[in-house]
């Protein structure tokens, strides 16, 4: 692996109990794994280089049920060549876990944050057209997708869905076998099931956020995404396609119902915005 990328993300790791520093290390180039995932995980190696990004990994408390944050920090800083003020954005993630889900789902904050791009117009459109009135056929993708971006967004205010969704999208895939091998699903079932989303991270996101990214870490990290790369996993049929009779269960009315309500949330909001 290359002692380069390496070197950039230990410099910016602090461990509040034992180092583990090499694990740390490992999930973050398992990441590289699927491909859609690279451009975001270049634009934070890149913010790690330039000291604007550092990882905080704490213990986790018993009260404390909160595995993971992203936070940001607006500093005032005067360039003297120029004699003017300018915003500086201090980045921080929290893990409390050290997990492929945790810390993609956290990347994905920062990715949406360095951005700068507005979820509220082609990503809105893009999840709301995967997600209305429709539900995976694998079994096991249903249920997460059902867990992490149905149920667990009614914890969180409507401002906030988009974010999430966003994030819990890449949090999605990776847990998919593409990363992890025990994976119930291939990331290409989650692909194909957000196609409309997959479009608008691979065509509109991703090439915008190219453009912030060192050009030296893009091209260390092609060899990286070459040597941990996993064999094509093998579908398993018992994870399949269901009974087409189960399409008209109860779940899938909750489900619908469920998504009916964001959405109907996403268009208040964007009501708003328009008046």
């Amino acid at each position: 692996m290359s002692n380069f990328i390496k070197d950039i993300i230990i410099s910016q790791l602090e461990f509040e109990g034992v180092d583990d520093s090499e694990k740390f290390v490992k999930l973050f180039f398992d990441l590289y794994r699927i491909e859609i995932f690279k451009s975001g995980l270049d634009l934070i190696l890149t913010k790690l280089q330039q000291k604007h990004l550092r990882f905080e990994i704490k213990e986790i408390k018993g009260w404390d049920t909160n595995v993971g944050c992203f936070l940001t920090n607006s500093q005032s800083v005067f360039d003297r060549t120029l004699g003017k003020f300018f915003a500086k954005n201090s980045l921080k993630i929290i893990l409390r876990s050290l997990s492929y889900n945790v810390l993609a789902h956290e990347m994905a904050h920062a990715f949406d944050f360095e951005s700068g791009q507005n979820l509220d117009a082609e990503f809105r459109k893009c999840i709301g057209f995967d997600m209305k009135d429709r539900q995976a056929q694998i079994l096991t993708l249903r249920a997460e997708i059902q867990r992490l971006m149905v149920d667990a967004l009614k914890a969180y205010p409507q401002h906030q869905f988009l974010n999430e969704l966003f994030a819990r999208y890449f949090e999605l895939l990776s847990i998919s076998r593409d990363v992890v091998s025990s994976g119930t699903f291939a990331t290409q079932d989650v692909m194909s099931f957000f196609e409309n989303t997959t479009n608008y991270i691979t065509k509109i996101f991703n090439p915008k956020i190219q453009l912030k990214i060192d050009p030296k870490i893009a091209a260390a990290t092609i060899e990286i995404a070459k040597q941990v790369k996993l064999e094509a996993p093998q579908q398993k049929f018992q994870e399949r396609v269901e009974s087409i009779q189960k399409k008209s269960s109860g779940s899938w009315a909750k489900a619908t119902k469920s998504n009916a309500m964001y959405l109907q949330g996403w268009n208040k909001t964007k009501e708003l915005k328009d008046k």
